[in-house]
């Protein structure tokens, strides 16, 4: 906005009356002045030896004119180029420089006329604050990165072995829209229990909107609100910002603070929430301490799991705008804490998790050619949506298991270790294993189970009550908080995916093994049908060799009691009639290739009179294994396998190729 044709030196003159008063961070223009030669050292230190500041800017605007037109300019492009740092707003006011009227001088307006050279542009070399402030933000975002890298190597030492793949962010669905009421919520969710099972399972998977990402948060001047269920992937958006400022150049001479607020962090005071982590000798903390205070619009901090407030009186101060009142605040909660959290000044974000191409990109990294198995089963792949499920299920997938062992890795053990990477890393306590936890604990597991059994037998995914209190065990769930009257709100709650409410539901039954004969009846009628879907589920959690969890709920001798007729009892109600078709005897193989049983699977060949008929059939890679771990358990007699029109791709012929020593021609 240049407007004067006045030389560098003139400009600097005609203004010396206003500048020796309103001239401000004297320290970072006198920084400048000899960094860039105008000023030597010796002159640096007469000046700041002067008592007042109207005595130090007396002194440089004088020393500035008399060294000439080039100083003069090098001062003016100084100014300019840290006004917003030292003087707040960069807008000038549409008046003179020094109105005759008000006698009041703009500096913005002022610098904003002088005609700077058309080929010049600003020079990043110029500090915008005291030298320590530019290290602090050099060790700051040094730390940021370290923050970064270990929240992604965590989760990188699941994975065995070699098959560590590089893990980094995936686009999250971030949806920034007006939710939904309460009314049109409780509608959706009563609509998803009468949906078939694929359609059920898809609507789990967000959609595919135009939302935002965390470039365009970083970017956005006002306070987030990240709301989202547990695993959903808060915590890695808000690492990727952080990321994302770590890595941005240093035009800016700005702050970002990351605070995971699960851990107990002993934060008495602002001193201890910038020092943190520096150690108490940091040169220039002083100076540090007040420049962040004096400039908190370039401040952002990020307080990852609130929970109480009332906890974190610092934290407490922040939010609420009596410390660093103009930072930008990034907070992270759950949708069951929000309620009591002051959002009023907040720009709302939920954090969906995966829609269905995040879903695709990420297991293509993490799992290379294995992903056709995810993708080729419905209850995996929408189970994905939650990063921290995905993460589990390749996990799973990638676990290097001997050639020779008996225990694949199956499809309900990807379900146990998502429930024991949940429990663990949502107790306060991070326990490296479950025998931490108390009888209390898995009390609370069974009473959620319970719970589950109950919705599950009735078609729904509401849970009308709180079925326990255990912050761990309730990381499955999702609160939906609805508004039935003006003064009286109700909260329901669901699983984070109708497959884990199955899960659970399998456990309860296990606990009460009599009702498991009635729901092998019941899931042979059109009305009951679903309720199949609890058995390989059961059929793994009997195998005392599958991944840890039964023990702790269930004494082992009640599990072998029940496994001890609980097979038999399957494949003769299930094969009940002389009409197995194909889709029931595929579902009865991947059943026993949960239980990894070979006298079950001999019990169900002998009652098939060893002929196999899957004609008609597509078989994705899953099933070509449960079907293959069967054949394989034939040793004395060879098996009729019919495979007439069946869709199968070739991955999962080489899951057949090494069973066909145990088939003859199908008759």
């Amino acid at each position: 906005m240049a407007c004067t044709s006045q030389s560098a030196s003139e400009y600097v003159k005609n203004a010396r009356k206003y500048l020796v008063e309103e001239l401000k961070n004297l320290e970072v223009i006198l920084e400048n002045l000899n960094q860039k030669g105008v000023l030597s050292d010796e002159e640096v230190s007469n000046i700041e030896v002067e008592r007042t500041d109207y005595k130090k800017r007396r002194k440089i605007l004088d020393s500035v004119i008399r060294k000439g037109e080039a100083a003069c300019y090098e001062f003016l492009w100084i100014v300019d180029g840290t006004r917003k740092r030292n003087y707040g707003s960069t807008t000038p006011t549409k008046t003179t420089a020094a109105s005759p009227e008000t006698k009041t001088f703009d500096l913005h307006y002022w610098i904003s006329c002088f005609s700077f050279h058309e080929d010049s542009q600003t020079d990043a070399s110029y500090l915008k604050g005291p030298r320590p402030c530019h290290r602090y933000q050099a060790k700051l975002k040094s730390k940021a990165q370290k923050i970064s890298n270990q929240f992604w190597t965590a989760n990188k030492n699941l994975f065995e072995g070699n098959n560590k793949p590089d893990l980094s962010y995936t686009p999250l669905v971030l949806a920034t829209q007006n939710i939904s009421s309460p009314v049109e919520v409780k509608n959706f969710k009563s609509r998803k229990g009468k949906k078939s099972r694929p359609k059920k399972l898809r609507t789990y998977i967000p959609e595919n909107k135009a939302g935002t990402s965390p470039s365009d948060l970083l970017k956005r001047g006002r306070s987030v609100l990240l709301v989202g269920k547990p695993g959903i992937g808060k915590t890695a958006v808000t690492h990727q910002m952080l990321k994302l400022w770590a890595e941005r150049d240093n035009t800016e001479l700005d702050y970002m603070f990351y605070l995971d607020m699960r851990k107990k962090a002993d934060i008495k005071n602002l001193e201890d929430l910038v020092f943190g982590g520096f150690g108490e000798h940091f040169e220039g903390k002083e100076k540090v301490l007040q420049h962040i205070q004096d400039n908190s619009d370039n401040v952002t901090l990020i307080f990852d799991g609130i929970t109480d407030l009332s906890d974190h009186p610092v934290v407490e101060q922040i939010i609420k705008k009596n410390l660093l009142s103009e930072a930008k605040i990034i907070v992270t909660l759950r949708p069951d804490d929000e309620e009591h959290f002051p959002s009023e000044d907040f720009h709302r974000v939920e954090v969906k998790g995966f829609n269905e191409q995040a879903i695709q990109a990420y297991l293509s990294a993490m799992l290379g050619e294995e992903q056709k198995k995810v993708l080729s089963n419905l209850e995996l792949f929408t189970l994905c949506h939650v990063p921290m499920y995905a993460l589990m299920v390749s996990v799973c997938f990638l676990f290097e298991t001997p050639e020779d062992s008996p225990q694949p890795c199956s499809i309900a053990d990807i379900y146990i270790n998502i429930v024991r990477q949940c429990l663990q890393i949502n107790n306060p306590k991070k326990p490296k294993d479950l025998d931490f936890f108390s009888k209390t604990n898995w009390d609370e597991v069974l009473s959620l189970a319970e719970v589950a059994f109950h919705a599950t037998e009735g078609k729904s995914v509401n849970l009308t009550k709180r079925p326990c209190e255990d912050s761990c065990v309730l990381s499955f769930l999702n609160p939906l908080v609805i508004k039935v009257h003006p003064t009286e709100r109700i909260t329901t709650y669901a699983f984070l995916h109708y497959t884990m409410q199955e899960f659970f539901a399998a456990l309860w039954l296990l606990k009460n093994p009599d009702q498991i004969k009635d729901v092998l009846q019941q899931s042979l009628t059109e009305e009951k049908k679903h309720m199949k879907h609890l058995i390989p589920f059961m059929c793994r959690l009997l195998n005392v060799k599958s991944p840890g969890l039964m023990k702790f709920l269930i004494p082992a001798e009640e599990l072998e009691n029940t496994s001890n007729w609980f097979f038999k009892e399957m494949i003769d109600t299930l094969c009940e009639t002389d009409e197995a078709g194909p889709e029931d005897i595929l579902f009865l193989c991947q059943c026993l290739y949960e239980s990894q049983c070979p006298d079950a699977c001999r019990n169900l060949l002998d009652k098939l009179d060893y002929r196999l008929d899957l004609s008609g059939e597509s078989l994705d890679p899953l099933t070509c294994c449960a079907v293959a771990y069967v054949v394989a358990q034939s040793t004395e007699r060879k098996i009729s396998l019919n495979l007439e029109d069946v869709t199968v791709s070739e991955q999962g012929m080489r899951q057949l190729f090494g069973c066909l020593k145990n088939v003859q021609r199908y008759e």
